[in-house]
């Protein structure tokens, strides 16, 4: 096919834009790693480079020998958050997406329409906070995964790939004597797995990637149960943290906020090409309204 002088000067352009977009993100994700990589004496001469002019080890080695380890305990804290929560994500979107799809349900516009306006409609922080509270959940690990653990959007999501599944195999199923929890797990969620796992990767970068909530529910006097995140922000934000976790340190902060910032993406990073196909299937079909 011949591009017409149009098409030619567009593509150019949207070529030069993409370039453009695509360093704006980059650039400062390498000036980062470079900085957690370069030497104390280079980091503080010369600042931030595009290049590691002195290559050392010392900000990650620093960042795990601390005496208090809160730095890998805040990593096991949020795994265990990004775990509990993934699990319980998964549970409960594929328990009312399948009820969703089911003829029989009784009310079931009335729920759909609940989710929908759940979604659009929020009781705002505060009642948020004293709900929490009265739960008794404050200072508790439970505080960040209970109320994530359910989504009104995924759910929706989800009832559009179950309801996909052929109702000639759900019957037969039934006809064998399945239960609606063996046709659920034996023969709805084997058929849906990119939808399982692109709520899955939101889920988990969503949690990973959470410090608010931590803020909010998890005093500094329970400072062992903060995520990673949370963690992180305060080294960002004190550098009379940084003194009390690293001492008097001739390192550089920067490059030890750096080190943290790198640190903390690693496992996103990692875990994304492994789900990064059935992503992009579960979110281009997701996307597409029959």
């Amino acid at each position: 096919m011949i591009k017409t002088k149009g098409e030619k000067i567009f593509d150019f352009f949207n070529v030069i834009f993409m370039i453009i977009f695509a360093l704006i993100f980059i650039i400062p994700i390498l000036l980062l790693i470079n900085s957690s990589f370069t030497e104390t004496k280079s980091l503080t001469l010369h600042g931030y480079s595009l290049i590691i002019r002195d290559f050392s080890l010392d900000y990650y080695k620093a960042i795990f020998s601390m005496e208090s380890n809160q730095f890998v305990i805040s990593i096991l804290n949020s795994v265990f958050v990004v775990v509990c929560t993934t699990i319980l994500m998964i549970i409960t979107t594929s328990l009312a997406a399948y009820a969703l799809t089911r003829k029989k349900l009784q009310f079931k516009k009335f729920f759909t329409y609940f989710f929908i306006v759940s979604m659009l409609f929020s009781g705002g922080t505060i009642p948020y906070y004293i709900l929490i509270k009265n739960l008794g959940l404050m200072n508790t690990l439970w505080a960040l995964i209970l109320p994530s653990g359910v989504s009104a959007w995924y759910i929706l999501l989800t009832r559009k790939f179950f309801s996909q599944v052929p109702e000639a195999l759900i019957e037969a199923a039934e006809l064998d004597g399945a239960s609606n929890i063996q046709i659920l797990f034996k023969v709805i969620l084997p058929l849906n797995l990119p939808i399982i796992a692109t709520v899955s990767l939101y889920t988990s970068v969503a949690m990973w990637n959470d410090w608010f909530a931590a803020s909010l529910f998890i005093d500094s006097n329970h400072y062992n149960l903060w995520p990673i995140q949370a963690f992180i922000r305060r080294v960002q934000d004190s550098d009379e943290f940084l003194k009390a976790y690293f001492g008097d340190t001739t390192l550089n902060y920067s490059g030890l906020r750096s080190a943290t910032v790198i640190i903390s993406l690693l496992p996103i990073v990692l875990i994304y090409p492994l789900l990064q196909k059935f992503f992009i299937k579960g979110s281009i079909e997701g996307g597409v309204k029959e």
